[in-house]
């Protein structure tokens, strides 16, 4: 009897918890690898850097204290700013776009898509117009200056576009030394 509950409780801690990884096919929406050089100028004049410091992945369970919690995998751009974050989880794959530009105090939601959603945004030729909507419910309510972000599977963020025709382009994408845009 106590071999038959032993088995049991085996089968149900293999069967009772998942892991939900970010698929190669959901993979294929961030661009990035480690090095590379984003350069970023506003109708304004101003330039922003950004250099990917790492891609860094992660497993961690959905329910600490859970005794057979799922596990979700995440995936993380680094940089001296936060960039792009990936996230699996049993409705499939979800960006959290987070990117942050210049030394100002405009505002940012915090604008999560799911690639599935992603899949069926309006473009113009490789070029994804995501709105830029609050995802947390109790923020939904605050204003925020960004309106637009424009993406590409190739080579991510293209730009950003704020309150007041102020925007954000990429100008230059260097991959190992190399000019990539």
């Amino acid at each position: 009897m106590k071999r038959l509950i032993f088995l049991f409780s085996i089968l149900l801690m293999l069967f009772s918890c998942r892991t939900y990884k970010i698929s190669q096919s959901d993979l294929a929406w961030q661009p990035y690898k480690k090095g590379d050089v984003l350069i970023f100028e506003s109708n304004k004049g101003e330039v922003d850097t950004i250099d990917v410091e790492n891609i860094e992945v992660y497993t961690n369970p959905d329910d600490p204290l859970a005794v057979f919690p799922n596990k979700l995998q995440s995936l993380f751009v680094i940089s001296q700013k936060s960039i792009l974050e990936m996230s699996a989880n049993k409705e499939g794959t979800s960006i959290h776009f987070t990117i942050r530009l210049g030394n100002n105090h405009l505002k940012y939601p915090s604008t999560v898509v799911s690639v599935k959603e992603l899949e069926s945004i309006k473009r113009e030729k490789d070029r994804y117009i995501i709105e830029a909507i609050e995802y947390y419910d109790n923020m939904k309510n605050v204003p925020f200056d960004l309106r637009y972000i424009y993406w590409s599977k190739e080579y991510g963020y293209l730009g950003l576009e704020f309150k007041e025709n102020y925007i954000w382009t990429l100008k230059s994408f260097i991959r190992d030394g190399k000019e990539i845009l």
